[in-house]
């Protein structure tokens, strides 16, 4: 193992040169909503807006000793009324993503896919968590291990784009993915690596843009060389996968809670698959960890492919 290395300050720094990101922060209700946006603005990554109830934003700042004095606070009654004031105000140009203040994840993504007025393209929304692993030699991206619970084939196709689009807008021109499963061929009494084997054959025919997919693989296999040498798996994505795509939602959640809790990790997390990045954060996260989901969403909408 290499000694750990500061992805996560790495993105941020890629963020130097890019214009700053109009960021909606939706129920900023909480000390750490307030404090991660107020963050990434002294890193000249955003200009937020606050939507939600003006007095008792005002009061969480106020408490926490955070100077909201410069910040647009644009007031909604309750929090589906600002899940959808936020997405007016994306609609109305003024904003450029969206962040997750203290409201539930549904309620938000509610107004983002409503078919009249919401944000949605012909993508899949998805969730990435880039995460920052202590001794790694590189960042890894999970997906999806927060929004879609037992994706079909099809929609694993379309969550394997949006991964590979994001890590391609983070300047990696033909990122690795990795179909997880529990062992390395199709087996019928195993779901998931039917499912891997079935997107291989049908990426093979109908291709995911610029990505160098294979599995189905076991977490070992997709991560380390070695075992790939020792079970005598060749493929290029073998031991040196940047993207996991996990069977479900599961799966997903163990193992980015694994390697956050266990290992030590840190996670940035991103939607994809709207018209707008969408930064989903929870009370868990580490401020270098809200930040640099502000990084993702500002380099993902500078270098979009989906636009």
């Amino acid at each position: 193992m290499s000694e750990p290395r500061p992805f996560l300050d790495d993105l941020i720094s890629q963020c130097r040169d890019v214009p700053v990101l109009k960021m909606v922060v939706v129920c900023p209700h909480r000390a750490v909503a307030i404090g991660g946006a107020l963050a990434a603005q002294e890193e000249n990554l955003i200009v937020p807006i606050f939507v939600g109830q003006p007095e008792l934003i005002a009061k969480t700042a106020r408490d926490a000793g955070l100077d909201i004095s410069d910040i647009e606070v644009v007031a909604a009654e309750n929090d589906e009324d600002a899940a959808r004031i936020a997405v007016e105000l994306i609609h109305e140009g003024r904003g450029q993503s969206l962040m997750k203040g203290h409201i539930h994840s549904d309620t938000l993504l509610a107004a983002v896919v409503k078919k009249e007025g919401g944000l949605r393209t012909d993508r899949w929304l998805s969730h990435c968590f880039l995460m920052d692993i202590p001794g790694w030699e590189k960042p890894v991206v999970i997906t999806d291990a927060a929004l879609n619970i037992e994706p079909s084939v099809k929609r694993k196709i379309s969550i394997a784009q949006n991964a590979v689009d994001l890590m391609q807008a983070f300047g990696l021109a033909h990122p690795k993915l990795a179909i997880l499963s529990c062992v390395e061929s199709a087996n019928p009494a195993i779901q998931s690596s039917m499912e891997a084997a079935e997107m291989v054959q049908t990426i093979k025919e109908s291709g995911v843009k610029d990505g160098i997919i294979d599995g189905p693989f076991a977490l070992d296999i997709a991560v380390s060389s070695l075992a790939a040498e020792i079970k005598g798996i060749e493929s290029p994505v073998a031991g040196d996968a940047d993207i996991l795509l996990v069977p479900n939602l599961d799966a997903g959640n163990i193992l980015f809670k694994a390697l956050t809790f266990l290992s030590g990790a840190e996670a940035a997390g991103l939607v994809v698959g709207a018209s707008v990045p969408i930064v989903l954060t929870s009370r868990a996260n580490s401020e270098k960890a809200r930040v640099a989901s502000c990084a993702m969403a500002l380099l993902f909408n500078e270098n979009d492919l989906m636009k």
